[in-house]
């Protein structure tokens, strides 16, 4: 792998023996695992939690950037103001639905973040600065 050179990660133990990998004696043929990872090993789960503080951490950020454009708009030009407006979700965090990891996250939860009612409601709130936690003092 070209990235191994950069990074100078040592080849696996395997690979420089020509040993297949689940081939050693500690080794447990597929049919006798016990769970199915999928939903429930902790690599997948630490996955999931994970994404769940990104996802948490992007839509904060997301609604920080529209209540704050919001804010601006008050104190532009006219013609600033109304092409501001009208790009106030401009460069928002894009959605993720179709990607394979997001899917298997959205599919384990239930439900796609970005894709609710109410983060929907809110952030047209904030956009049109009705919002409670719009920025109305300055």
């Amino acid at each position: 792998m070209v990235n191994d050179k950069f990074f100078r990660v040592p080849d696996f133990p395997a690979e420089e023996a020509n040993i297949p990998l689940g081939s050693g004696e500690d080794s447990l043929p597929a049919e006798d695992y016990i769970e199915d990872c999928k939903y429930s090993c902790s690599t997948i789960d630490d996955f999931i939690k994970l994404t769940d503080d990104m996802m948490a951490d992007m839509l904060h950020l997301e609604e920080e950037l529209v209540r704050w454009r919001q804010a601006l708009i008050k104190y532009l030009p006219k013609d600033w103001a109304e092409g501001l407006r009208q790009d106030i979700f401009d460069g928002t965090p894009r959605d993720y639905a179709g990607d394979p990891a997001y899917d298997l996250y959205v599919q384990a939860r239930g439900v796609d973040p970005q894709q609710t009612k109410e983060h929907h409601k809110l952030m047209r709130r904030l956009a049109d600065g009705t919002d409670e936690t719009s920025i109305t003092y300055l």
